[in-house]
């Protein structure tokens, strides 16, 4: 079964790049996957992964320990909320997985 395209629309807890909340909107196409599907799932949380690290502008280089845990927490919290209002259970089931919880938090080296 094909999904429509799935569009997220999120309220960011903390921009990465401010210092106060902004409302923002993250946008991710899924309408080609089957999310039915341990392919389709695993395509699906890559892919949210990825808009997600755009999005809470995560960079390679030196920053300070202050952008870096606003990054990671806007990373976190931005995974968890964009795979609960996906609300697909298999999907749900690989971003719970001990591995997948530790990469969606996960942040290139600093």
């Amino acid at each position: 079964m094909k999904n429509k395209l799935a569009i997220l629309s999120l309220l960011a807890l903390c921009a990465a790049g401010s210092a106060q909340a902004e409302d923002a909107m993250m946008r991710v196409n899924l309408a080609d996957l089957n999310l039915a599907t341990e392919a389709g799932a695993k395509t699906a949380l890559a892919r949210i992964r990825r808009s997600t690290a755009n999005f809470c502008e995560l960079t390679t280089g030196r920053v300070s320990l202050q952008r870096s845990s606003a990054v990671d927490r806007c990373v976190a919290d931005m995974m968890h909320e964009s795979i609960r209002q996906l609300n697909k259970p298999l999907v749900t089931a690989l971003l719970e997985q001990p591995n997948a919880r530790a990469m969606s938090t996960e942040t290139a080296p600093r």
